[in-house]
């Protein structure tokens, strides 16, 4: 029977537990599989250039990643788990709301600029695997959107922000870094403009814009 691209395998490439040195390959390889498929159409990415690029043979290759279907969503699934990872662990909790989301908002931001090649690849699309993909790429928007809409939703309870639609502010959110991201260019300092944003969406949400902007300057 025909294998479909709903298995594990598929998804996340090799699936058993892997020790450091395992994981250290495992990264290079997708390393490796990434500057590729960001740059090149995926018929023209092969395993043997991969393996090439990756300084592995081709049969270790397959150990991790028993096809190149796997591997190019394995790329996918592995950037946008550690741009989850990434952004939640800047969550402390001992830090006031507004800073938190501020943090969630800059760390984002950047985590995707210091990553343009799967901010590339991330823009591209491989009909064939377009189902598998948006699955994936449909779950990692779900987490991301519940992280922010968490924040947004505490600071409605706790009087910071202005009673409005989670789910909407969240959206804007997320459209704005994206938007940053693909189309603003690399005219001023990312760290500058990441904090730009998060300025102008933590104003927006604001219960008192004013005293919010005071704030923000005696800082």
């Amino acid at each position: 029977m025909r294998k479909t691209l709903d298995t594990p395998k598929l998804t996340n490439g090799r699936p058993l537990p892997l020790n450091s040195e395992q994981g250290a390959k495992r990264e290079r390889i997708l390393n490796a599989a990434l500057k590729l498929f960001a740059h090149e159409p995926y018929q023209a990415v092969t395993m043997d250039r991969v393996a090439k690029a990756a300084n592995v043979a081709k049969g270790t290759l397959y150990l991790y990643f028993p096809s190149k279907d796997a591997l190019y969503l394995g790329i996918l699934s592995d950037g946008l788990d550690s741009a989850y990872r990434t952004y939640q662990a800047s969550a402390d909790p001992r830090l006031p709301l507004v800073e938190r989301l501020r943090r969630a908002i800059t760390v984002t931001v950047e985590f995707f600029d210091h990553r343009r090649d799967f901010l590339q690849f991330y823009a591209t699309e491989e009909p064939r695997l377009a189902e598998a993909r948006n699955r994936i790429m449909e779950e990692a928007r779900e987490r991301g959107s519940n992280f922010f809409a968490s924040l947004i939703q505490d600071g409605i309870r706790f009087g910071v922000f202005a009673a409005v639609d989670p789910r909407v502010a969240t959206l804007a959110i997320q459209g704005s870094i994206r938007s940053l991201l693909l189309y603003y260019g690399n005219s001023r300092p990312v760290a500058e403009i990441s904090r730009e944003l998060g300025d102008l969406m933590l104003k927006s949400l604001a219960i008192n814009p004013a005293h919010f902007f005071k704030q923000m300057h005696q800082q």
